[in-house]
């Protein structure tokens, strides 16, 4: 690789010279050429200069806004048309540039543009893996020799960077697995058994506040390891889901609530399949946290409204409820980690995690999540997720739908 860095620049160096070179023997013989057959006159030294400074400006202008793919051809195209107006020029104004020299220019100039403006990214990458490693170094994760051995070759260093800082993420993203490990069976089990030998013991004034706090607890660790889990998924390991089949599914979970509650529940969901790319257990706790926030904030004997419409790229899930509404100054906070609203819509037995997890579930999906208030309604939150698209449907294994009274 290094010697390569080194070849390359040794090559261009040598072919621009020995261009340069030829370049007034190739104009000399093109105006001798046309000179015997047309009365024109040769374009002074500072008209010459003018022209090949606009000329050179224009790439540098609008050449930067293409990819590597189509620099190349737009390069091309625009030394045709370049050759083509200087050939113009001289056929109607009888007036002579001498084209080698001004595309050489040109050439030359956004060369160097392009060298000065990968100098100026390479220094901004440098400041940011200085920062970088100063920030590894200050967590101890990076001795201070670690990097004496790199390659000479400055860009094998900045590479040593990457991959090491890479090799961190990875032990960052493991060490957070084990984490994850330890506060689903090291915390949770014992807080269950607190919680079971509590009920054998003697019901005590204190009995009862030690259970709520022990079932908080309990709780805030399950939510904790959903919305880390909802952090960590792995996108590549998605597949194709039925959002209709899904959401009658969390309905069936939450019969026994919304009837406990003599709810009536609205649902308006297609005939056909809506199909997404996603993980089932995410957007099922997606769903069901949406739907239980719902029927927990509504009062007994209303209504909770679900919807379920798709276009030709996205879908959208509704879930309107009759509550008491988001007071409009907590709902920019609402999806995030460990907020709660106070006030009547604050979560029962809730940690500030459970639309926190919506929120990181939708935005790993490429959906978007938002909630608004509905007059004489409570509160509307509306899911919006792209669609997989499919020329045909595939049969759902296991498909399991409720039938959902309107």
């Amino acid at each position: 690789m290094q010697f390569k860095a080194q070849f390359l620049p040794a090559i261009c160096i040598a072919f621009l010279g020995s261009a340069l070179a030829l370049s007034s023997q190739l104009d000399a013989y093109i105006y001798s050429f046309l000179s015997a057959h047309h009365d024109i006159s040769h374009s002074s030294f500072w008209l010459s200069c003018v022209a090949a400074m606009l000329i050179a400006l224009v790439p540098i202008l609008f050449f930067s806004r293409f990819t590597h793919i189509h620099t190349p051809a737009a390069i091309f195209l625009y030394f045709i048309y370049v050759i083509l107006f200087l050939m113009a020029l001289t056929f109607i104004f009888n007036l002579w540039f001498p084209p080698v020299k001004l595309l050489l220019a040109t050439f030359i100039s956004y060369l160097l543009w392009c060298a000065f403006k990968a100098k100026a990214l390479q220094s901004s990458i440098d400041v940011a893996l200085h920062s970088m490693r100063n920030e590894l170094i200050s967590l101890g994760m990076e001795p201070e020799d670690e990097l004496r051995n790199c390659a000479n070759s400055s860009q094998q260093a900045r590479v040593s960077k990457l991959m090491l800082t890479m090799q961190h993420l990875r032990d960052l993203h493991k060490s957070k697995n084990d984490a994850l490990m330890f506060i689903s069976h090291d915390i949770r089990t014992p807080l269950s058994a607190a919680i079971v030998l509590l009920d054998k013991f003697e019901k005590t004034k204190h009995t009862t506040r030690m259970h709520q706090l022990l079932a908080r607890a309990s709780v805030m660790a399950e939510g904790f390891v959903h919305a880390s889990r909802a952090e960590s998924a792995d996108v590549n390991k998605f597949k194709v889901i039925d959002m209709v089949s899904l959401t009658k599914q969390v309905i069936d979970d939450l019969y026994d609530l919304i009837n406990a509650k003599q709810l009536t529940l609205e649902a308006d969901f297609p005939e056909d399949n809506v199909w997404v790319r996603g993980d089932f257990g995410l957007l099922f706790r997606t769903v069901s946290n949406v739907l239980l926030n719902a029927v927990n904030y509504s009062p007994d004997n209303s209504a909770v409204k679900i919807s379920l419409i798709s276009d030709a790229c996205s879908l959208e899930l509704k879930i309107i409820d009759h509550g008491p509404g988001i007071p409009e100054n907590n709902i920019p906070k609402l999806f995030k980690r460990f907020s709660r609203v106070d006030g009547e819509y604050q979560a029962f037995n809730g940690c500030g995690l459970g639309l926190y997890f919506v929120n990181i579930t939708v935005k790993k999906h490429r959906g978007s999540v938002a909630v608004r208030n509905v007059a004489d309604k409570g509160a509307e939150f509306l899911i919006r997720l792209p669609l997989e698209r499919r020329k045909v449907n595939l049969h759902v294994l296991h498909e399991r739908r409720v039938e959902v009274q309107s």
